[in-house]
């Protein structure tokens, strides 16, 4: 037996040493949801969020949990559990080469989240349509952004999701009609 016969991925295929936010051809999103890969750690961060996420807006806890914030050391995969998270919010639909296609959620299942609890934590979360708007905040950075940096691009980045403009947020950028 060869040590390559071993696995049950090709070890010569193509795998992305970055995860990158608007990375999201066809390809990688069905690779990067049939090879993430959930740790025990991995799996008490999925437990607290989609237990925040699923706080009604009519608890008064929430007032104080509207947000999270991701922190972790450079490579330690932030990123690519933003993206997984992502994909799961939206539900996305992933086709591998093949034509098949899967739902987001498909790929979490029991050999990939152990705890039924957070998995039905996911199938609830993913029964109602979520907007999801992932992009990587230094691409979305400009020289004009001061005062309050961050907050200007998350603004400039949810108008340009609304259809307007980025940097001149009273512009709309899409007009359904003729404008005159």
């Amino acid at each position: 037996m060869r040590i390559q016969d071993l696995f049950q991925k090709p070890l010569h295929r193509s795998i992305n040493g970055v995860v990158k936010a608007d990375q999201n051809d066809r390809e990688t999103v069905y690779q990067e949801l049939d090879e993430y890969v959930v740790t025990n750690e991995l799996e008490t961060h999925f437990r607290a969020f989609f237990e925040s996420y699923a706080t009604p807006l009519s608890d008064p806890s929430i007032a104080n949990r509207v947000g999270v914030w991701v922190s972790g050391f450079f490579g330690s995969g932030k990123s690519h559990f933003l993206k997984a998270l992502s994909y799961l919010l939206a539900n996305i639909e992933a086709e591998d080469e093949a034509g098949n296609h899967r739902r987001a959620a498909e790929f979490f299942d029991e050999h990939k989240l152990h705890d039924p609890m957070i998995r039905a934590d996911v199938t609830k979360a993913v029964q109602q349509p979520a907007d999801v708007i992932l992009f990587n905040i230094d691409s979305k950075a400009s020289s004009n952004d001061g005062g309050n940096p961050i907050l200007n691009v998350f603004l400039r980045v949810f108008n340009e999701y609304q259809g307007f403009s980025g940097d001149h947020p009273h512009i709309a950028h899409m007009c359904r009609v003729p404008c005159d």
